[in-house]
C-alpha cells in the first residue's frame, strides 16, 4: 500500500500541471514539483506551512478568498490569473478550484487546486482574434458592397457599403436569401452559384441588381469560395461594385465617339453635295444674266433654285450634325431667339398649343442665329410628329432658366454658367432603345412622315458645336422633354442686317482659289459677270505663286477652304506672310474641325458659305473692298 502511495506521488510530480491541496484554514497540505517550481521553494518550504507565508500577503489573502468561495458553492470554481513564475517570467493561468468533502460531514475540508499554463493558447487565440479583426475591419473598410453568404446561400455578413448601396442593414439580411437579382437576370447569376459551389472563382461579371427602394443598379460581381483552417469550404465572398456611372459615363464617352465619326462621314458627304449645289446654283445664274429667258425658262429656272435651296437646307442640316462651325455669331437674347422661332412654326403648325415660360433676367448666348432657330425648328417639329396620335389636345411647354454646371451635376461637362431651354410635348414619347438613337443622323421613328431622320442629329451636332450639350427625358406614353444648354456670355447684344435684295457690281481685281474644276469655272464666270478681273488658282502652291507675282494688284483672294495638299488655313497664313495687308474671303461647304472659325479669328475678312448665291457673294465682295478702300 505504501509502495502504491510512492508511485502516485511520483506520477503527480512529473505532471507538468499545478497541483496542491489547501484545508479551510488556508494551510498547504500537499503539492506536486510543478507547484513548487512556480513558487521557487523545495516542497519541504510549502507542505503544512500556511498560504499566507508560502504565497506572500497580498496574493495568499486573494488565494484564501477564492478557496472559501468555491467550499461555500459546493461547486468547482475556474478563474484564469497572471501569475509571476519564480524564473520572473509573468504567465497565464487556468485555475480550477474544486471543494473536497468528507462523506460523513456537510462541510468541505479543503480544495484541490489544479492550474494549467495557458499563456501560449491565449497568444495563438489573441493572434486568431487579430487576423479576424483584421479581416473584419478590411470587410467594413471596403468602399464595395461586400456579402458573406453561407454554404446554404444564406447571408453571415454584409458590410457597410452594401448597406449604403442596397438599402438593406445586417440586422435584417442576416440569415436570410437576398431578393434582389432581377428575373432576366437569374440564368447569369445561377452560373455564378454553380462556378463558387464548385470552389471556383469568378470576376468582373457586369450586371444589374435591385435596391431596397427598387431601383435597378449596374454592378460588377465577384466571388469566390472561402475555407476555415482546416480547409473545409464554409461559404462564399461575394463583391458588388457598383458601376451605374462608370457604365453612364462610358456610354456617352462612346457615343460621342461614334457621334465623332459619323459627323466626319457627314461632313465629307455635304462638302461634295455643296459643290454640286454650288455649280448648278451659278450657271442658273450666269444663264439669268447673259440669256434673254423665256417665261417658260424662267419657271425652270426657277424650279431649279427651289431644288437647290431644298438641297442647301439639307446640307447645312448635315453641317449641324458635323460640327462644322458656326460662322455668322452674335450675341443673342435666347428668349427672343425662341419667341421669333415659335411666332414661325405657328404659322403652319396653329393645331399645336404652346405655353412658355421664360425667365426675365436670362443670360445672353453667343451662338449663330440661323443654326439655334435650325435647332429650335428641328425640336418643335419632332414633338409636333411625336404628337400626331393625341387623344388629347397637342401642346408644347417652352421654358427658360439660368443654370450652373458643375461636375457633380453633370458628370463629364465643361463646368460653367450656362442657359437651359426645355421644350416639352405630350405625345407619345420613347423608349430606353429609341433614346439611345435619336440624335444618329437618318435613324427616325416617323417613315411614314418621309422623315429625314437628320433633325436631331443636326440639333446635337450644332449644340455641341456651340460648346453645350442636349439631354432628354422621356418614357412611352408620357411625351418628352428636351434640355438645351448653351454656355452663358456678359456681353450685351447687337446686330446688323445688310439689304442683298440687289446684285453689286465692281471693277476690282480678285484671285479665286479653288480645287474642284466645275467650281472654279462657274465662279470664275460669275465673278466676271459682276465686272471684276478674275484670276484663277486650282491649288494653294498655285495661288501662293500668283500672288508673290502679282500681289500689288490683287484686291481680294476667295479662298477655298478644303483643298487637297494645302488647306485654305495654312494658304491664307502664307499669304498674310507675304503680305499683311492681304484681303480675303474665305468659302466653304464644311470646315474641318472649325478651322474655318480660326481663320476668321486671325484676321480674315470675311466667310461665305456653300453653296451662295450671285447676290451673297456680290454683297460680301463689296463689303470687303469698301471696308478696306479698295476699288468697287
Amino acid at each position: 500500500m505504501r509502495e502504491h502511495y510512492q508511485n502516485i506521488l511520483r506520477l503527480i510530480n512529473t505532471i507538468p500541471i499545478i497541483i496542491s491541496y489547501r484545508d479551510r484554514d488556508g494551510y498547504i497540505r500537499a503539492c506536486n514539483q510543478s507547484f513548487a517550481d512556480l513558487i521557487g521553494r523545495p516542497l519541504s518550504d510549502i507542505v503544512d506551512h500556511h498560504a499566507l507565508e508560502v504565497l506572500g500577503q497580498k496574493r495568499g489573502a486573494h488565494f484564501i478568498k477564492l478557496d472559501q468561495e468555491c467550499m461555500a458553492s459546493g461547486k468547482s470554481l475556474q478563474t484564469i490569473l497572471p501569475l509571476i513564475h519564480a524564473d520572473g517570467s509573468r504567465r497565464l493561468y487556468e485555475i480550477i478550484r474544486t471543494p473536497i468533502k468528507d462523506p460523513d460531514r456537510e462541510q468541505a475540508r479543503g480544495v484541490a487546486i489544479v492550474a494549467h499554463d495557458i499563456t501560449e493558447k491565449e497568444q495563438l487565440r489573441g493572434k486568431a482574434e487579430d487576423e479576424n479583426y483584421k479581416y473584419l475591419a478590411s470587410l467594413e473598410a471596403s468602399p464595395d458592397p461586400m456579402v458573406v453568404y453561407s454554404m446554404t446561400g444564406e447571408v453571415d455578413y454584409i458590410n457597410p457599403a452594401f448597406v449604403k448601396t442596397f438599402g438593406w442593414s445586417l440586422d435584417e439580411s442576416r440569415g436570410q436569401k437576398m431578393n434582389f437579382v432581377p428575373d432576366d437576370c437569374w440564368p447569369e447569376t445561377y452560373a455564378m452559384i454553380e462556378k463558387v459551389k464548385r470552389g471556383e472563382s469568378f470576376r468582373d461579371i457586369q450586371t444589374r441588381r435591385l435596391t431596397r427602394d427598387g431601383r435597378t443598379i449596374i454592378v460588377s460581381i465577384t466571388g469566390a469560395m472561402y475555407r476555415n483552417r482546416q480547409g473545409q469550404l464554409q461559404g462564399s465572398i461575394i463583391t458588388l461594385r457598383d458601376i451605374t456611372q462608370q457604365k453612364h459615363l462610358e456610354d456617352q464617352l462612346n457615343q460621342s465617339r461614334k457621334m465623332e465619326a459619323l459627323g466626319n462621314l457627314a461632313g465629307g458627304i455635304a462638302h461634295d453635295f455643296n459643290n454640286l449645289l454650288t455649280a448648278i446654283r451659278g450657271h442658273v445664274s450666269i444663264l439669268r444674266i447673259r440669256s434673254e429667258l423665256t417665261p417658260l425658262a424662267e419657271e425652270k429656272f426657277t424650279k431649279i433654285e427651289e431644288i437647290v435651296d431644298r438641297g442647301a437646307n439639307l446640307t447645312k442640316q448635315l453641317l449641324g450634325f458635323a460640327q462644322g462651325g458656326k460662322y455668322l455669331v452674335e450675341i443673342l437674347n435666347p428668349n427672343q431667339v425662341i419667341n421669333d422661332s415659335i411666332e414661325l412654326f405657328i404659322r403652319t403648325l396653329k393645331e399645336v398649343t404652346i405655353t412658355t415660360d421664360l425667365a426675365d433676367d436670362l443670360w445672353n448666348i453667343e451662338a449663330d442665329r440661323g443654326q439655334i432657330d435650325q435647332v429650335l425648328l428641328n425640336l418643335y417639329l419632332n414633338a409636333w410628329q411625336a404628337m400626331q396620335n393625341n387623344r388629347t389636345a397637342a401642346t408644347m411647354a417652352i421654358s427658360t432658366t439660368n443654370v450652373t454646371v458643375t461636375s457633380q451635376t453633370h458628370p463629364g461637362r465643361e463646368p460653367g454658367r450656362y442657359i437651359r431651354i426645355a421644350i416639352s410635348d405630350n405625345g407619345c414619347g420613347m423608349d430606353e432603345e429609341t433614346r439611345k438613337h435619336i440624335f444618329e443622323p437618318f435613324f427616325s421613328t416617323k417613315r411614314n412622315l418621309k422623315g429625314s431622320g437628320l433633325g436631331l442629329s443636326s440639333a446635337y451636332g450644332i449644340i455641341s458645336n456651340h460648346g453645350g450639350f442636349i439631354a432628354v427625358d422621356s418614357k412611352p406614353e408620357h411625351g418628352s422633354t428636351f434640355f438645351i444648354f448653351l454656355p452663358a456670355v456678359d456681353k450685351p447684344r447687337h446686330r446688323t442686317k445688310p439689304d442683298q435684295s440687289q446684285v453689286l457690281t465692281g471693277s476690282a481685281t480678285i484671285l479665286l482659289v479653288e480645287d474642284e474644276e466645275m467650281v472654279r469655272e462657274v465662279n470664275q464666270e460669275i465673278i466676271s459677270s459682276l465686272g471684276y478681273q478674275v484670276l484663277t488658282a486650282e491649288n494653294g502652291s498655285q495661288a501662293l505663286s500668283l500672288y508673290q507675282k502679282r500681289g500689288e494688284g490683287i484686291d481680294l483672294v476667295v479662298l477655298d477652304m478644303i483643298m487637297p495638299g494645302m488647306n485654305g488655313a495654312e494658304v491664307y497664313r502664307r499669304l498674310k506672310m507675304i503680305d499683311p495687308a492681304v484681303r480675303v474671303l474665305l468659302a466653304s461647304g464644311y470646315s474641318v474641325e472649325l478651322e474655318a472659325a480660326k481663320v476668321m479669328e486671325q484676321g480674315c475678312n470675311g466667310y461665305i458659305q456653300k453653296p451662295f448665291s450671285i447676290k451673297e457673294l456680290s454683297h460680301k465682295i463689296d463689303e470687303i473692298l469698301k471696308s478696306t478702300g479698295k476699288p468697287e
